[in-house]
């Protein structure tokens, strides 16, 4: 541990996470094959290592794997945003416990910083995915090493290896990073993906060893600075911030792909109203202000095609930023009605806020009409955030959700429900 160098990341990742969601409440899906599916159960998003043994492979579209599922009876399940969420948040307070710095990287990985740790450092970190599986029942892998692209890597084989590893691997020792960096495809690391590893591989370049070994000036002429840094990463050397609060989006999107085509006019008026009201929440959860919103509208001329042919949209600017849903669904109408065209079947809608800046200091200016109503807005997220989402709003967002996505296999809300909640006879 002496070698150890004062700063130590790590990434603790949830082993097919929705998946593992699912098991939570159904004791009886263990060592039994499982599949996740998208957004109205198009493709498959999560898969157990029971399924995945089965050929069954991750993004395939559902109906591609449907003779096999069928055949080996996979037990599937429509996605649960809303107790994959839930269980995300749980996930990262237990690690708080362990760790005083936490940065949740997506919803089922979050990075942890260990500054001046004495103690044996894998050991503890057997004891956080102990603990995980004990409180949460969520199986999870834990890759340390000196740069947050190094604890990918070791997340990465560690997962891979899970019986040998049990579950946590250390890459701070030279010896034992030049052997595993030796094992990954140059694909599998952060930030490079499949594309750009076509290119790599014209440099001779095969393998994450390989990678760490190349020139990285010479990367950084033909590629860009990220490449220099992923790089320098692998080699040791921190060159990515560790930031326990995440930056504050320059733009926010919210869409969804319907669960049947829509045609009329006021149902896609609540879907688009549904996105908008989606945004502003994001929007005041980092405390920022936007000044223009963009409506999106897809149709395809036929079934057979996969790709949108009739993309209409509108981008509508606000003489004043502002965070106030009701201003934003105003607009929404407006656009609407200059972009909807009557007999067209409408597959998907989204939202866009843009002109994004911080509501700290705002200065409203005293010859705008533009009115906002902070206390109503906070008002607002105050009881949703109480009661459930949607339990307080706009008449726009209307009630039946002829919109809504096609969730044939979808789950209890065990967590966030009360109607839900599991009972004991």
């Amino acid at each position: 541990m002496n070698n150890q160098p004062e700063k130590i990341y790590a990434l603790c990742d949830v082993n097919s996470f929705y998946v593992s969601c699912e098991r939570i409440f159904r004791p009886d899906l263990a060592d039994k094959p499982v599949i996740v599916l998208s957004n109205n159960d198009g493709c498959i998003i999560s898969l157990s290592d029971e399924a995945k043994a089965l050929g069954i492979k991750m993004a395939v579209p559902y109906h591609e794997a449907k003779s096999i599922i069928e055949r080996n009876k996979v037990i599937t399940f429509s996605s649960n945003y809303g107790l994959y969420g839930d269980m995300s948040n749980r996930f990262n307070q237990l690690l708080r416990q362990f760790c005083d710095q936490v940065a949740p990287y997506s919803v089922d990985e979050s990075f942890m910083c260990f500054e001046g740790f004495k103690e044996d450092l894998v050991k503890h970190c057997q004891h956080i995915t102990q603990e995980l599986r004990r409180t949460l029942s969520l199986p999870t892998c834990i890759g340390l090493a000196p740069t947050k692209t190094l604890a990918k890597v070791a997340n990465h084989y560690a997962k891979k290896h899970k019986k040998s590893t049990h579950g946590v691997i250390d890459l701070c020792c030279p010896q034992q990073r030049q052997w595993v960096l030796k094992q990954i495809p140059v694909h599998k690391i952060w930030g490079i993906g499949s594309k750009l590893s076509v290119k790599l591989r014209h440099q001779t370049i095969n393998t994450a060893w390989d990678l760490h070994n190349a020139d990285f000036k010479v990367l950084q002429r033909m590629f860009s600075v990220n490449m220099e840094r992923t790089v320098l990463e692998l080699r040791g050397q921190p060159c990515l911030n560790f930031e326990t609060m995440p930056q504050a989006k320059k733009s926010i999107l919210n869409s969804r792909s319907f669960g049947k085509a829509m045609t009329n006019y006021y149902d896609l008026k609540e879907a688009l109203s549904y996105h908008a009201t989606r945004c502003c929440e994001k929007l005041r959860n980092q405390n920022s202000l936007a000044s223009a919103i963009t409506l999106y509208l897809y149709a395809k001329k036929n079934h057979q095609d996969r790709n949108y042919q009739y993309q209409p949209q509108i981008t509508l600017k606000f003489t004043e930023a502002t965070d106030d849903t009701g201003l934003f669904i105003q607009a929404i109408e407006q656009g609407l009605q200059r972009i909807y065209s009557p007999n067209i079947k409408y597959k998907k809608a989204g939202v866009m806020l843009m002109g994004i800046s911080s509501s700290t200091g705002h200065q409203s200016d005293l010859f705008v009409p533009l009115k906002r109503r902070p206390e109503l807005m906070q008002s607002l997220d105050n009881i949703n955030q109480r009661y459930g989402k949607d339990m307080a709003k706009f008449a726009s967002l209307g009630f039946s959700k002829k919109w809504a996505m096609r969730a044939n296999s979808l789950s209890a809300h065990y967590t966030s429900r009360w109607n839900d909640i599991l009972t004991i006879p």
